[in-house]
């Protein structure tokens, strides 16, 4: 019940002065100086609002600030949770790329150690193919030229053996030419008076010097074995 404030006799000097003030405290704090002069001269409704507004102060002033330490803490605690489990994950991810690197590496090396194996073989055995191939070649040829430096030896030693064995006819054949001559020159210079019994004739060739070397000849083919 509200009662008739023209009972109030008290006198108001501030408010006149403080009207910009008055306007605050309505607007800010949700009262004006009007609902305090209500209130005492006896206005419920108002007294009722004032009175509400008191104990919503009395707990705000008491629970209003270990509230706001308590979301203060709620907020930082939150804040360093959620960083530090951006941290972790943001490291797991940094080193799951390094384990990846490391594993797809290992996993490139032996790759490329079992390429290089198989290369290396490879090579082993086209390398040890061309060896053998060289090494038959070789012994071929050495084979091939042993047989062709014996059969040439052979025909140079048989056709020295056979000049050898030649020198008396040949060297006949020079003195019959040198006998020849003489009788011609002795025929052209003496005409019916030569003498031809006076020029002598070499003979390299007797029947007995024949069969010596003949037999010498013989000999020495057969300790060659030809």
């Amino acid at each position: 019940m509200v009662k008739d404030n023209s009972q109030l006799k008290l006198k108001n000097h501030v408010t006149p002065k403080a009207r910009r003030i008055n306007r605050v405290l309505k607007t800010k704090f949700g009262v004006s100086l009007d609902d305090f002069t209500n209130a005492m001269m006896g206005d419920v409704t108002i007294a009722q609002k004032i009175g509400e507004l008191g104990r919503q102060s009395r707990l705000s002033a008491e629970f209003a600030p270990k509230l706001a330490q308590a979301y203060q803490e709620i907020i930082n605690g939150s804040m360093a949770y959620n960083k530090a489990i951006s941290e972790v994950l943001v490291h797991a991810g940094k080193s799951a790329i390094e384990i990846d690197k490391a594993v797809m590496n290992a996993t490139l090396a032996n790759t490329q150690y079992g390429h290089k194996r198989s290369e290396l073989a490879a090579e082993f055995v086209n390398a040890r193919n061309t060896e053998n191939q060289r090494h038959n070649y070789q012994m071929n040829y050495t084979q091939i030229k042993g047989y062709i430096d014996a059969y040439l030896v052979g025909v140079d030693n048989r056709t020295a053996l056979i000049d050898q064995s030649n020198r008396p006819e040949v060297k006949q054949l020079s003195a019959n030419e040198a006998y020849q001559t003489k009788v011609i020159n002795e025929a052209l210079n003496r005409g019916d008076d030569a003498r031809f019994d006076l020029i002598q004739q070499k003979d390299y060739q007797p029947n007995t010097v024949r069969g010596v070397l003949a037999e010498k000849f013989a000999a020495i083919k057969s300790a060659l074995g030809f």
